[in-house]
């Protein structure tokens, strides 16, 4: 009896007792779903005159409701819309069936049935994790993906592949990649689309879809969050943009909105997102990453945070180091940890500045959606490789109760690679040094180094580092008034709604609430019309606000 009890007690009872769990809850949220909203979204809306892929691949019952709502944005352009999916992505197919998709494809029925695929070959020659960044197989970046797997598995910022483990889990991972390219190239052969919409490119199972897409010269467009909630950002996925943040500006938004006269009510609009994005209880967003935080004078971060009066403050915006690092622009550093390591020592050697190191809030909910519960890879590595900090050096850790916007009165110049707080802080006329192109470096509003010594010796001398000028301030007001107000898109047909950080570890972190009321609505909603023709109608990079920046249909 004991050891009964004992064996459904253990681990793999609890496991499965929890998957049992969760299905029920996303059975329940289906049922849910298609009551409140399958009249409206299953119809559509006439016959189709081409296709369109998504690629969806997820599980996530959030995401494809998101790429529901976007496949009828498609369907009202007259698209067919194939997705995507899982091969045990049964319940995945039942939500796409609410929103009138009702073809759907697996890689697993296209993958090559000709035996594994050779490693050693493909690894021949690769050493390290740059060697390994560096391969291709068929217009693939499939080495940079294996990369990315393997730091978001591990949670480490810097991959050695002298480590047995780490090269062990990328030759199981190198032959999936390949796989997934030549199952991609079958997979477009026998659908045909001329549309393909995908969100996720960063990883080993995924990423060569978009890739294979491009190569092939198709239309091809990814989608990612936007800074705030209920928004979403498009950027068509080119050979230009394949190597920039999809939030970031294209050359020609960037001339669109740079010409654009600053007037007293951008600035009060730009002023109010500001005050949005840092108020913790405004967005679901900005409690997920302050939401446990609270305001602090300047008074009390000199004291709490021991600054000397007399020395300039420096802080530094580090990134989450594991997570999707290394597919925007060029690097100074080898990797983000790198790139960690070298600033806090550099910050460690400078001691006529005060520093604040502060690590990225998004850890706290990241962790605890992966259920990772180890030591921070930002304080293993600064133990590894610097030891103790010296006293003008301050660590702030993702959950400190001081808020990002007080430190902004404290900030005499920032730093990080290509975060938000980049073009943030010369808004207010606080200097912002890079280490790494994709995303605003080179607009005329940042301070960007041409390498890694270069940058170095900025920091060594941070003390001297000059504020920019008006006309700076300016260019960068602009940029962030065009990244909050025209860049991102505003759903007037349905919103995203959150669950609290503590419970993002549930079956669905958040879902989405649809406004429109009969299928007559949604055929006609402006929105969704309004997107489905740039994507298939257009060739510009961004998708943008019209109505905000002043342009027709036709420049865009």
């Amino acid at each position: 009896m004991a050891a009964s009890l004992n064996r459904r007690g253990g681990p793999s009872f609890r496991v499965r007792a929890r998957a049992l769990r969760e299905r029920a809850v996303l059975e329940r949220d289906l049922v849910s779903f298609r009551r409140r909203y399958g009249e409206v979204l299953r119809p559509k809306p006439g016959p189709a005159h081409g296709v369109a892929l998504l690629a969806s691949l997820s599980f996530s019952t959030f995401q494809v409701k998101l790429e529901g709502m976007i496949a009828k944005a498609l369907q009202l352009q007259g698209l067919d819309v194939v997705a995507a999916v899982p091969r045990d992505g049964a319940l995945v197919r039942r939500y796409f069936e609410l929103f009138g998709v009702e073809r759907f494809v697996t890689l697993d029925e296209y993958a090559p049935h000709d035996g594994d695929v050779d490693v050693a070959t493909l690894l021949e020659g690769v050493r390290s994790a740059e060697d390994l960044k560096r391969l291709r197989f068929r217009g693939a970046d499939v080495g940079r993906q294996v990369l990315s797997t393997l730091s978001r598995y591990r949670h480490e910022g810097s991959v050695d592949l002298a480590d047995p483990s780490a090269r062990e889990l990328a030759e199981q991972l190198l032959p999936a990649a390949v796989r997934t390219t030549l199952a991609t190239e079958a997979l477009l052969d026998d659908v045909e689309p001329e549309l393909v919409v995908f969100n996720e490119r960063n990883y080993a199972d995924q990423g060569p879809v978009s890739d294979v897409a491009l190569e092939r010269g198709l239309n091809v467009i990814q989608f990612v969050s936007g800074f705030d909630d209920d928004t979403l950002v498009f950027k068509r996925y080119t050979a230009a943009t394949k190597g920039i943040h999809p939030r970031s500006l294209s050359d020609e938004s960037w001339e669109i909105v740079r010409e654009m006269e600053w007037t007293p009510e951008r600035q009060a609009e730009l002023d109010a997102e500001f005050a949005r994005r840092y108020d913790k209880d405004a967005t679901f967003l900005a409690r997920w990453n302050q939401g446990w935080t609270r305001e602090h004078s300047r008074d009390e971060l000199q004291r709490e945070l021991g600054l000397e009066p007399s020395r300039s403050t420096v802080v530094v915006f580090s990134h989450v180091l594991w997570d999707a690092n290394m597919f925007y622009g060029h690097d100074l550093f080898r990797d983000q940890e790198d790139w960690f390591v070298e600033t806090v020592r550099a910050a460690a050697a400078n001691e006529r500045a005060n520093w604040v190191v502060k690590l990225h809030p998004s850890n706290v909910w990241k962790l605890r959606r992966d259920g990772y519960e180890g030591e921070l890879d930002e304080v293993r590595a600064i133990r590894n490789s610097i030891g103790e900090l010296p006293p003008h050096v301050r660590l702030l850790l993702p959950d400190t109760e001081i808020s990002t916007w007080s430190l902004f009165s404290v900030i005499d110049v920032g730093v990080t690679i290509r975060g938000s707080t980049g073009f943030e802080l010369p808004c207010f006329g606080v200097p912002a040094l890079t280490a790494g192109t994709g995303f605003y470096s080179g607009r005329g509003f940042t301070i960007d180094s041409e390498s890694r010594d270069d940058y170095l010796g900025r920091l060594a001398r941070i003390e001297e580092t000059p504020r920019p000028t008006q006309e700076q301030v300016e260019l960068a007001r602009k940029h962030a008034w065009g990244l909050f107000r025209a860049r991102q898109t505003r759903f007037t047909s349905f919103r995203s709604v959150y669950q609290p950080v503590e419970h993002v570890d549930r079956p669905f972190e958040a879902t989405v609430e649809v406004f429109l009321r009969t299928a007559a609505e949604l055929a006609a909603a402006d929105d969704l019309r309004l997107l489905g023709e740039w994507a298939v109608g257009s060739r510009a990079l961004d998708y943008l606000e019209r109505n905000v920046v002043g342009v027709e249909a036709g420049q865009l």
